[in-house]
């Protein structure tokens, strides 16, 4: 307990009283892992997260469930199995109205496997599956008493598919400590920062800087930094260097596993001209704004929370810059690059000025205003049949 406080006190700046917290170590957590479920892989995982929530709620049953990972197959377990009040905080929809598409338009995809997409049978048996596990999804989604979003684009496909309509919380980000950076010193060096998985797609970021060396611009470095969580992270990370190899890029791209957050900030945040973020469809885009705080000016993906919540006009002015392409990838780089030092300061402090949006004092006043009837209703004067029952809300009334 003593190391997870310390960890959370030196990344994110948070100190936390440790007589007033209580870790409860899970041993069945290995039934919620994708590599149970090769196959139903979506339904898997929600009935073990369901069977994981009891062991959790034997061991310590609380007056308010929070439910912060995003398992909605919790909520009925906690609500009518133990008696809690139960919030989320959502983060990622399970299942969308994107994932939803990918499917019925045969795309190929990390979560939509060939041998299913050039199947008109397959695909179809998945859409029957995805459809029902969706109607689920919503049915004990709603027996959540308060539910939260992280983002509009969360929300949009929360509000769909569990028809409520929530309230969208920006996550806390602490960028004082960013902030601090000087925005001068900047030198032809672009980054990207997350975790070496699938979705996160550093091959087009590989293939945008092979756009940028044939336009002429070898001069332009390219560091690719992200964790590493085991066996599959590491083969990604052969995977992304062999692209590199593949493209003649040696020269021009590296890659940086578990780089220590001091490196981070003290050298690749402090000198990087450009950030570089390729996730479709990121539910909201926490590294975004830390560039944007840093004064790394953000090259986002132009979709999601990146499209609807960070990267967008600032008092009429720009805070960073949408592409989807690798070329346009390499055009949004070059037009960084080719800025001069005054045009890059005043898109630099537009933008670090923009993520007070994301302060951490925004968020916990907005939390706390969504969770306060929680705490409230747990009260001895109050009983569960004065609430309003989620779960026995009829589709499509809010």
């Amino acid at each position: 307990q003593k190391d997870i406080l310390a960890k959370a006190l030196e990344r994110f700046g948070i100190e936390v009283d440790g007589e007033r917290v209580t870790i409860v170590r899970l041993h069945w957590r290995g039934i919620v892992e994708a590599r149970c479920y090769p196959f139903f892989t979506l339904m898997g995982q929600s009935i073990g997260s369901a069977l994981l929530s009891v062991e959790a709620l034997v061991k310590l049953t609380p007056s308010v469930f929070i439910d912060t990972m995003g398992c909605a197959f919790t909520y009925p377990v906690a609500r009518y199995g133990f008696g809690c009040y139960v919030g989320c905080y959502v983060h990622y929809p399970t299942i969308s109205t994107d994932m939803l598409g990918l499917v019925a338009r045969r795309e190929e995809t990390y979560n939509n496997r060939g041998f299913i997409s050039r199947s008109a049978v397959l695909t179809q048996c998945k859409l029957v599956y995805y459809r029902r596990f969706a109607w689920l999804y919503g049915f004990v989604g709603r027996c959540s008493h308060a539910i939260m979003c992280n983002s509009s684009w969360t929300k949009d496909h929360i509000k769909h598919i569990w028809q409520i309509n929530p309230a969208v919380v920006y996550p806390p980000c602490n960028t004082d400590n960013l902030q601090t950076i000087a925005l001068a010193g900047r030198e032809q060096l672009v980054i990207s920062l997350g975790q070496f998985r699938p979705e996160k797609n550093h091959a087009l970021q590989v293939d945008a800087m092979k756009q940028l060396k044939d336009k002429g611009f070898s001069s332009v470095k390219l560091a690719i930094i992200g964790s590493c969580r085991g066996a599959g992270d590491e083969a990604r990370v052969q995977a992304v260097q062999d692209r590199v190899k593949q493209h003649g890029l040696e020269s021009t791209v590296s890659l940086h596993v578990n780089v220590p957050w001091g490196d981070l900030k003290g050298k690749w945040l402090k000198t990087a001209r450009a950030g570089m973020h390729t996730m479709w469809n990121e539910h909201f885009g926490i590294n975004v704004v830390e560039f944007m705080a840093a004064g790394v000016l953000p090259i986002a993906h132009n979709s999601a929370g990146p499209k609807e919540d960070i990267v967008v006009d600032w008092e009429g002015k720009p805070t960073g810059f949408l592409a989807t392409t690798a070329e346009e990838y390499a055009e949004q780089i070059v037009k960084v690059m080719k800025m001069s030092d005054a045009e890059l300061e005043a898109v630099q402090r537009n933008s670090r000025s923009s993520v007070t949006r994301f302060s951490d004092l925004t968020f916990q006043d907005a939390f706390l205003s969504s969770v306060r009837n929680l705490i409230s209703w747990s009260a001895p004067r109050y009983r569960e049949e004065d609430q309003p029952d989620e779960c026995e809300k009829e589709a499509g009334v809010e």
